[in-house]
């Protein structure tokens, strides 16, 4: 879980991008270039390139260091190997000596490849298993590539494995309280044995491109983003045009591969005898034509099922690896924050919000909130409804003094991206139905951009940093970011409402978005 850290020197000042020190090739930067190896070599020679680690990145670190930590539980008997590069090696050969049967972050180097091992721990016959710790859900195939290049430098300083193992997070029976059966240990040994002989090979071809003072060339693809968003993408993506067959909804690795191989980027170009779904052609056809396909009497039926007051309603939430309250399992999303626009019949508009500032368990506070701020009557909007349901139903399901009214919310729900899957397509939205892309189309007035918070996954992030620190000032900043986020999320629904309402000519018309 935790980075590999041989003899590093930063590569910028004031950066905390690390370079590899000479010849050596760390885990890390062998799985780098295993997914593009001009990934790497921007990595290591041009790093001013890189963009800046997402949000989303910082969580899965964050996430995956408590899954590590706690995964070591397991093994009351090991030992941690601490310390950096050279020190860790020396630390880790001074455990072995000493006759140390299980260690945690075991540091070793063979034929210039330093890796350092979650869990590595001796059986009674000598033999010795290598544990990965992952907080994914299940057994990835990157994650054998992973464990191929440790047990290739584990066989090179003369310690056998005789079994490779993945510990990853069971979200499907482990349930808060009982984390005992958080995780699920699958034996991979065979997976991994089939990747052995190809390490050796694969890193003198990556120390090969990295030594070159020359870019290699490298065509963007499906690896740009599998099995990990490339931090190099958007340098490496200038040229991508705005209707690229990346837009084209829901194409196949394989269509997007072929396309590639034949030069192909804008949808405009492929041809005709291109096999693609009926859907897919329609798509390209309106980038081609240049207009939307609207639906009007559908989009009429659809609004005319909305009764006042209409309550336009967003959650965000926080999914825990590691689940914390009663009843969660790991990665169920808990609710701390929602935002409330209730539109009245005569065209009053009004806003309530809740944002849940304590580290301790929202779900009863936000419920009970929400219950009282959503009435038995009218409409509750929202963008994308299976989500919402999904989290009013587990709300339901835990308070048995709000579900009536919590159940009586899942009945009135009415989706607006509904509108957007079937009824209203634009070739503007750029083959998405995202409400970040049919805002700017619809209310190109109202827009997230000068927000500090722009994104869910930031906003996880955001509440999480609110949660820990203890300067009062800057958890007021934070909430502050938050609570502007949300109410943007659902003014933005009003303003699709309203211009839903213009373009069909209907009540709506005359209707302003309030700030």
């Amino acid at each position: 879980m935790c980075g590999d850290n041989y003899p590093f020197y930063p590569t910028q000042a004031g950066t905390n991008r690390l370079r590899i020190a000479d010849s050596v090739l760390t885990k890390s930067k062998y799985l780098s270039g295993l997914q593009c190896v001009k990934r790497l070599w921007i990595e290591e020679r041009a790093p001013e390139k890189l963009g800046a680690a997402s949000s989303t990145q910082s969580q899965l670190f964050l996430q995956g260091s408590e899954v590590g930590r706690l995964a070591r539980t397991r093994f009351p008997t090991g030992k941690l190997i601490v310390g950096l590069g050279k020190a860790a090696l020396t630390a880790t050969q001074a455990a072995l000596a000493a006759g140390e049967t299980c260690l945690f972050e075991a540091a070793f180097v063979h034929d210039d490849l330093f890796v350092r091992c979650d869990i590595l721990w001796r059986r009674p016959d000598g033999a010795w298993t290598l544990v990965e710790v992952k907080s994914t859900t299940g057994v990835k195939a990157h994650h054998l590539h992973d464990l191929a290049v440790q047990q290739w430098v584990l066989a090179g300083q003369g310690i056998e494995v005789a079994a490779v193992q993945v510990m990853h997070v069971n979200n499907s029976t482990c349930v808060y309280p009982h984390l005992e059966s958080l995780f699920v240990t699958m034996d991979v040994t065979k997976g991994v044995a089939r990747l052995l002989r190809r390490v050796p090979k694969i890193a003198r071809g990556l120390r090969r491109q990295v030594a070159q003072s020359t870019m290699p060339d490298v065509e963007i693809g499906t690896h740009c983003f599998t099995p990990f968003p490339c931090p190099a993408r958007r340098y490496c993506w200038q040229h991508v045009p705005p209707h690229s067959i990346f837009t084209i909804p829901r194409i196949s690795p394989r269509n997007l591969t072929a396309l590639l191989q034949l030069g192909i980027l804008r949808v405009q170009e492929i041809p005709a005898d291109f096999s693609l779904s009926a859907p897919q052609w329609a798509y390209i056809g309106r980038v081609i034509s240049g207009r939307a396909e609207i639906a009007h009497d559908r989009i009429r039926e659809r609004l005319s099922a909305l009764h006042y007051p209409i309550y336009f309603l967003d959650f965000e939430t926080y999914a825990y690896a590691v689940p914390r309250f009663q009843g969660m399992r790991p990665y169920q999303q808990l609710p701390f924050q929602y935002s409330l626009h209730v539109l009245e019949a005569d065209g009053t508009l009004r806003h309530v919000e809740y944002l849940h500032m304590t580290p301790n368990d929202p779900r009863a506070a936000l419920a009970l909130r929400l219950a009282q701020d959503i009435g038995p009557v009218g409409s509750v909007v929202v963008y994308n409804a299976r989500f919402e349901r999904g989290v009013l139903h587990e709300l339901a399901r835990l308070l048995p003094r709000e579900e009536a009214a919590l159940r009586g919310m899942i009945g009135r729900l009415w989706d607006q991206l509904d509108v957007f899957r079937n009824d209203y397509l634009d070739p503007a939205f750029e083959g998405s139905n995202s409400i970040k892309r049919v805002l700017p189309v619809l209310a190109p007035e109202l827009s997230y951009d000068d927000l500090a918070v722009q994104r869910g996954d930031q906003a996880q992030a955001v509440w999480r940093a609110l949660l820990q620190t203890k300067d009062r000032a800057r958890r007021e900043e934070l909430a502050a970011n938050l609570r502007a986020y949300c109410h943007r999320d659902t003014l933005a629904m009003v303003a699709i409402h309203q211009a839903l309402g213009r373009l069909l000519g209907g009540d709506e018309s005359d209707s302003r978005v309030m700030p």
